[in-house]
């Protein structure tokens, strides 16, 4: 039987909520083993040593995907400040925008703020965030790249650490593992369809993170067969020659060039686009995670369906064991037996 990641813990940590248990170990984070206890001290990827003497109540993103992750731990009143590009989240009350001309944190705006921690992606350059430290004194940890679909959970827990905000991003995390798990198990052992990710006349090769995208969901990049890395452009020859079966495209550039060697390819040929959202295809933050379900969905149906149920069905045996077990245990009686039941369901719908 396939039992996903972080399923056994989602279980037994909804029982424990229900029966009074986990509350003082951090509910889900002490089944996961995330650390919301402070003082914390941690090491960014700058080998920077960072402290942060109490739990956070204001946060700064300097990038969106900082900001979708907080947003989608359920912890968007701690941010104050975020990028322009994280408009697009539905904000429950309007954030100061730090980032100024074409895109670029500015730095004044991200002083105004006065935030107890600054949250750096990648993308934010090691000189702006020396500047904020030094000049400033501001709290900031700086993220590396993700570069595994594993590195995005993993940094969906730390930022709940850094944050405050463990028991939210467990329960993300989990929720994300255990989608990653039933995409696992509908690819293992499938022929690989020819992939190309079109946009706007570039594509996205070899030592990308859509091309970590394209191959968890059980894609051939071709792209990267072609010799192609980074992002780049994408010639009529290149596509013509690797004749991809399937070509995905984003909402904000959704047409396919009207060219012959696109037109002769088996993907227009048997209308097999699949459009994505761009945000989350480009930002490598839990919303990653439903683009990756999306394509292996369209490319594997009915290995996606099979493993869907697979995991539906190990989920619901796992909810009846948690139930037995809570009934049988001295000073439990059945009534929290099923509040448990109904925990499982709720965090897992978080």
């Amino acid at each position: 039987m396939h039992v996903p990641r972080g399923l056994f813990a989602v279980g037994l940590t909804a029982l424990l909520l229900t029966a009074g248990v986990a509350g003082g170990l951090g509910g889900v984070a002490a089944q996961s083993g995330s650390d919301c206890s402070y003082p914390l001290t941690v090491t960014d990827s700058t080998d920077t040593e960072i402290t942060i003497e109490e739990e956070p109540e204001t946060v700064v993103t300097l990038a969106p995907s900082a900001a979708q992750t907080m947003y989608e731990i359920g912890a968007q009143e701690k941010v104050i400040g975020i990028s322009d590009r994280a408009t697009y989240l539905d904000w429950d009350e309007e954030k100061e925008i730090v980032s100024g001309e074409e895109g670029f944190v500015n730095t004044e705006r991200v002083i105004a703020q006065d935030p107890d921690i600054v949250l750096a992606p990648d993308i934010i350059s090691e000189e702006k965030v020396e500047q904020l430290r030094q000049d400033e004194d501001l709290t900031v940890y700086h993220f590396g790249a993700s570069e595994t679909m594993d590195d995005v959970v993993e940094k969906t827990r730390l930022i709940g650490q850094l944050t405050g905000e463990c028991e939210g991003a467990d329960a993300k995390a989990t929720e994300m593992e255990q989608t990653l798990d039933t995409v696992a198990e509908a690819v293992d052992g499938e022929d690989s369809p020819r992939v190309l990710y079109a946009f706007a006349g570039y594509t996205s090769g070899e030592g990308t993170f859509i091309d970590e995208i394209l191959t968890t969901a059980g894609a051939t990049n071709v792209a990267s067969e072609a010799g192609i890395s980074g992002f780049q452009m994408v010639s009529d020859e290149v596509v013509a020659n690797q004749s991809p079966e399937w070509i995905v495209v984003n909402d904000e550039a959704p047409g396919i060039p009207d060219k012959e060697a696109y037109n002769e390819t088996p993907a227009v040929q048997n209308d097999q686009i699949v459009t994505v959202n761009a945000h989350s295809i480009s930002q490598a933050a839990p919303r990653t995670v439903d683009v990756v379900e999306h394509i292996a969905s369209e490319l594997h149906p009915e290995a996606y369906e099979s493993a869907q149920a697979t995991t539906t069905e190990d989920t619901q045996n796992e909810d009846t064991t948690a139930v037995t077990t809570e009934t049988e245990a001295p000073g439990f009686g059945p009534i929290v037996a099923l509040l448990a039941l109904g925990g499982a369901a709720f965090l897992r719908r978080e």
